[in-house]
């Protein structure tokens, strides 16, 4: 029996990512994959809470995490990395220590007993549907398209008691916290090539970017430099922070690090989707600001997809 799976949608993905909420949409239905938005979720607590407020952060996802359960579902995926980071520490600390858990449960009159399950996007796809489901979904293979496959810091790096089990290789990510593979085998299953890089874990900066800008566009100009020095023709990203810092800064980046080109950073469900034949415009690639230009075969006949800022 296939579990119930409930979708975390997290402030980002309602505000400054609705690119990432619209193709995950987009994906999911042609996945037919069963996994409907929570209803009357709340911010998880990412970013400020959690640092200056450790009981507020903790109540803000037993909250989100109790209305999964009243709502039915075994297990919930966050798109976006810092919610799914927050989510799943919340749930794992809360299971460790029934003390804290009833503290919060009398703090905020919830009934909240555990249990549920945290997803990151990637691990749902690889582990959840399954590449070959993802395969078999694929309209317009991506031939040629060199990819650098970036998790950045928070995907990858979880409590070991709440990583995916399995040997490294296997198709979930959270086994491998330096080099991990899932998204790498999307893009493969896209007909693609995901590139061998050393900065796909590496830290894009964040929120440094409003508090430590020098500091933040310093880490993000590395990224760009090896991707570009790996010959990527795009970026991939599972994460709304990830994308907003490699995306919107590129031009004063690229001429401070000397980088040569631009580079198209899209969420890796766009690239699904391209794959899935669905249009740049529905998917909203149009809303980077690194235009992403790329020459799909359709039918036989090549088809530009040109997909500039809107």
């Amino acid at each position: 029996m296939k579990k119930a799976t409930g979708l975390y949608p997290g402030c980002s993905l309602e505000g400054t990512s609705k690119a990432f909420r619209t193709s995950l949409r987009s994906v999911l239905r042609r996945l037919d994959a069963q996994c409907e938005p929570l209803r009357d979720w709340n911010c998880c607590g990412a970013s400020s809470a959690h640092a200056m407020d450790h009981e507020l952060y903790l109540a803000l996802s037993a909250r989100n995490l109790a209305q999964a359960r009243d709502q039915g579902y075994e297990e919930i995926i966050a798109p976006c990395a810092a919610c799914y980071h927050r989510l799943v520490c919340a749930e794992m600390e809360l299971a460790r220590h029934p003390e804290t858990l009833a503290a919060v449960n009398a703090r905020t009159g919830l009934n909240y007993g555990g249990g549920i399950a945290v997803l990151n996007m990637l691990d749902y796809f690889t582990d959840r549907v399954g590449l070959s489901a993802i395969g078999e979904q694929v309209r317009q293979p991506l031939k040629g398209l060199r990819v650098a496959c970036y998790y950045g810091c928070l995907n990858s790096r979880i409590p070991h008691a709440a990583a995916t089990s399995g040997p490294p290789d296997a198709p979930g990510g959270a086994t491998r916290s330096e080099y991990p593979m899932s998204m790498d085998h999307i893009v493969a299953a896209l007909g693609a090539q995901p590139l061998d890089w050393s900065y796909k874990t590496e830290c894009c900066g964040a929120s440094l970017f409003v508090t430590a800008s020098s500091v933040s566009a310093r880490l993000v100009g590395h990224i760009l430099k090896d991707a570009v020095a790996a010959g990527a023709d795009c970026i991939s990203v599972a994460c709304p922070m990830c994308q907003n810092n490699l995306d919107t800064k590129q031009d004063a980046i690229r001429a401070a690090f000397g980088i040569g080109r631009p580079m198209p950073v899209l969420f890796i469900t766009q690239l699904m989707g391209l794959a899935f034949g669905v249009s740049a415009a529905e998917l909203r690639i149009g809303d980077a600001l690194v235009p992403f230009q790329w020459r799909v075969d359709k039918g036989g006949a090549a088809a530009e997809v040109t997909a500039c800022p809107a």
